[in-house]
């Protein structure tokens, strides 16, 4: 097995832990399970009829018909660059990520998750992975494989923003568990890690023609850490507006609500780091 190889199939061995060792945290961890509920407790006290318009059609972005009208966009994207391969994983990668989640997984890992915090807001038994998330970060996923070497990192980071934003605006409708969000994003990081480990054994085996590769690898890490530094001044900028616009009220609602805050960071820092780890897979 080739290095090239070997790094996706660790990628697909550690999602799958990941999505396990989620399920019995969530699940089964009192602890844990009470902290899942409080912080979508939290995301749902943050509705209002000012932005529920908004937050929902955010939310349905990633409902099957707009999921497939995007993927379908992808693949048109990868075959006008003549990336058959690339468009037949991005295929694979959408439908084997809803198919996992919806079809297996979510009847396979269906429990009670009562919690009564939530009142008469009680989540569905089979709601484990989520489906939107896992819709939202394979879009984003596929995504990045789709775009140039000079151009991934940006998408990574612009991905990773648009699975941030549809997961909590399906949080603040009171769809999901947080839990159920990263399991979700594991879902879709696996299938396009195997995609991606697939993609190498053909390259390896069926050489594309291509005689820029270390040309594109050269950029790609210059791209990498200006996309970096492009998210972070992104989140620092938003940081500050929040700070600057109501910092007494930005205080006290995250000292008030501290489960909250670190369930709404886990979800961005998850979004971040899935995106980030296929994007340097890519750069490999």
């Amino acid at each position: 097995m080739t290095r090239s190889v070997r790094a996706p199939l660790i990628g697909v061995l550690v999602a799958a832990a990941g999505i396990a060792l989620a399920r019995v945290l969530a699940f089964d961890v009192h602890a844990l399970h009470h902290a899942d509920a409080v912080t979508l407790h939290d995301f749902v006290s943050l509705d209002r009829e000012s932005i529920y318009n908004v937050i929902t059609d955010i939310a349905h972005v990633a409902d099957p018909a707009p999921y497939a009208l995007i993927g379908a966009v992808l693949i048109g994207l990868a075959l006008a660059r003549g990336r058959a391969r690339v468009a037949l994983a991005v295929l694979v990668i959408l439908v084997g990520s809803a198919v996992t989640t919806d079809r297996i997984l979510k009847p396979l890992l269906a429990a009670p998750r009562y919690d009564s915090l939530l009142g008469l807001r009680q989540i569905a038994d089979a709601s484990f992975p989520s489906g939107h998330g896992t819709a939202a970060m394979a879009l984003a996923l596929c995504a990045i494989l789709v775009a140039s070497p000079r151009t991934r990192p940006y998408v990574a980071a612009i991905g990773a923003l648009f699975a941030i934003a549809v997961s909590y605006s399906f949080l603040v409708l009171g769809w999901h568990y947080p839990s159920d969000v990263l399991g979700g994003f594991l879902v879709a990081g696996a299938w396009t890690s195997l995609a991606v480990a697939a993609l190498r054994f053909a390259d390896a085996r069926w050489p594309a023609r291509s005689g820029r590769r270390a040309a594109g690898r050269l950029l790609a890490r210059v791209h990498a850490r200006a996309a970096v530094a492009t998210l972070i001044a992104l989140l620092v900028v938003l940081a500050i507006v929040v700070a600057a616009v109501a910092p007494a009220r930005a205080f006290d609602f995250v000292s008030a609500h501290t489960v909250f805050a670190v369930g709404a960071s886990a979800i961005a820092i998850a979004s971040v780091a899935v995106a980030g780890v296929v994007a340097a897979i890519l750069r490999d």
